[in-house]
C-alpha cells in the first residue's frame, strides 16, 4: 500500500494470510536431556523414558524395548538377596 501511495506504483494490494503450526516441537536435544537428568534424579521408568522418546509406539512395543534394555543392562536381574519384593 505504501508503495501504492508514495511512489505510484500499479501493484494491487492484498491482505496477508497467516497460519500459525500447532505448535513448537521440542528438538531431541532438549528431548534428552530432560529424560537423562530425571534418570539421574531416579525420577523415570525405562518404561516412561521409551514412551517420551516413541510417543507412536503401541504399549507391546515399548514393553519389548523396556524388556531389551532392562536385559542389556542388567538392570532386569531379579534381587540376588531378596531386598525388594516384586
Amino acid at each position: 500500500m505504501l508503495d501504492r501511495l508514495m511512489f505510484g506504483s500499479r501493484v494491487t494490494t492484498q491482505r496477508p494470510t497467516v497460519e500459525f503450526g500447532s505448535g513448537v516441537a521440542e528438538s531431541m536435544q532438549s528431548i534428552g536431556t530432560t529424560l537423562d537428568l530425571l534418570a539421574r534424579a531416579g525420577a523415570v521408568s525405562t518404561s516412561t523414558k521409551v514412551k517420551v522418546l516413541h510417543p507412536e509406539w503401541d504399549d507391546s512395543a515399548v514393553k519389548a524395548e523396556v524388556t531389551l534394555i532392562l536385559t542389556e543392562t542388567g538392570a532386569g536381574a531379579p534381587d540376588p538377596v531378596g531386598t525388594f519384593p516384586m
